[in-house]
């Protein structure tokens, strides 16, 4: 390692560190750009509001904004069953049944896009905003 010390000349050390610190730059500036589209829009009037389905069908539905306390709701098909629980702004599994239990150690999800996935129960949970947006800023309406 000595041999090549050498070879490092300090403006390479300086072209580096500012390669390196240019590298959050998109960060920066897509952080700011979400922030200002915060504002323009008001979020006070956004309401998320996670969706269950099962197999592309809605099977039950529950507003996270201003949501308190904890909520419980059992999805069962046949043998197979999903414990959902909402605490909070916050929707998680719980428990489930299923082999590979993803599900349950995806933990709570509360930002607009985040989904779990029950891909052996073929269970989805969703959170949707009624502004459209997702995280990243994206747009879907």
């Amino acid at each position: 390692m000595r041999k090549y010390l050498h070879m490092i000349k300090p403006f390479d050390v300086i072209i580096v560190v500012a390669l390196m610190l240019l590298s959050f730059l998109p960060y920066v500036l897509f952080a700011r750009h979400e922030a200002s589209l915060s504002a323009q829009r008001g979020d006070s009037a956004r309401v998320l509001t996670a969706v269950v389905s099962h197999d592309g069908q809605e099977v039950y539905r529950i507003r996270l904004t201003g949501h308190t306390g904890t909520s419980k709701f059992r999805y069962t098909d046949g043998t197979h069953y999903n414990e959902i629980v909402t605490t909070g702004a916050k929707i998680a599994i719980t428990e489930a049944n299923c082999s590979d239990q993803v599900c349950v150690r995806k933990g709570a999800i509360a930002k607009p896009g985040e989904t779990i996935v029950c891909l052996p129960h073929k269970l989805l949970i969703e959170i949707k905003s009624n502004t459209g947006e997702q995280t990243g800023g994206m747009v879907t309406q």
